[in-house]
């Protein structure tokens, strides 16, 4: 018995480093998940190679790890779905600002990055229309094509003054729709559109929208975030944060940044969230 013993225990102590080295080698894995707000196309049938582009990107630059696409949603209640699937459990995800702030706590997200669509710093909207609004249009008809999100409409892209009758939001997928409804003065156009910055751009160069009159403004936003979960991260954090702040110092990063729309994923700008957070904490 003792000799058998002998014979077999090197045997067992090989499985066990082997299983050991094995573990060891076995890269770490990270779910991703993409929420745009407002954006058709944001789906794993339209988007999804888009982000399996970007989650290759970041293994070939991240050895030891495999980020994997969980999803790409354009409704806030999928994402949060995904978001909340332990059997999936995602580590790092792309959500709008509005959806950040709203279940920051819940999902205890940490925001590592911001976009700079169109290479811009922050976001700031833009109400459109046939005559000049610098006010806010109290009552009116605006056309957006963020109304599933109406917290992050009210409590950050166009406050009400208090007291004052706040606007109606009316869902456009395309916005320029909307805008031609105003131009050609179509029964039941809205009054006006809210229009991002690239979007504002966009319709500068058309040569019947650039018609329309830029009014008020929101103040300078956040754009969508880049968001850890709950801390899956872990010491992958500071890697993966300088890796996607970087995106446009390679040209492989440089096509994935223009895939994603965004040229580069900075540290986000923490006066700008930290005021926002403000307003919905003020209700």
């Amino acid at each position: 018995m003792t000799h058998l013993f002998r014979v077999i225990s090197p045997a067992i102590c090989l499985a066990l480093l082997l299983g050991a080295a094995s573990a060891q080698d076995k890269p770490k894995e990270f779910g991703l998940v993409v929420y745009k707000l407002g954006e058709r196309y944001a789906t794993d049938d339209k988007a999804g190679a888009t982000l399996d582009g970007f989650t290759d990107y970041l293994d070939k630059r991240m050895p030891g790890c495999d980020f994997t696409r969980i999803g790409v949603r354009n409704k806030p209640e999928d994402a949060l779905s995904l978001l909340k699937d332990d059997k999936k459990p995602v580590a790092v995800a792309i959500v709008s600002p509005g959806f950040y702030f709203k279940h920051k706590t819940e999902l205890k997200l940490t925001a590592l990055a911001e976009a700079t669509r169109g290479g811009k710093d922050g976001e700031q909207y833009t109400l459109v229309g046939a005559a000049e609004m610098k006010e806010y249009p109290a009552g009116k008809k605006v056309a957006t094509s963020m109304s599933a999100d109406p917290d992050w409409l009210n409590k950050a892209v166009l406050r009400a003054p208090a007291g004052v009758k706040p606007v109606e939001w009316v869902q456009y997928d395309n916005l320029s729709d909307a805008a031609y409804e105003i131009i050609d003065e179509e029964d039941g156009a809205p009054d006006f559109v809210l229009v991002d910055s690239v979007t504002l751009d966009v319709f500068a160069k058309d040569d019947d929208l650039k018609s329309l009159k830029k009014g008020l403004q929101s103040e300078r936003l956040p754009q969508d975030l880049v968001v850890e979960i709950d801390g899956r991260l872990g010491d992958k954090r500071e890697e993966f944060q300088k890796l996607i702040g970087a995106l446009d110092d390679n040209e492989q990063g440089k096509k994935v940044g223009e895939n994603l729309q965004s040229p580069k994923f900075p540290t986000p700008d923490t006066k700008r969230l930290e005021k926002v957070q403000q307003w919905y904490d003020a209700g």
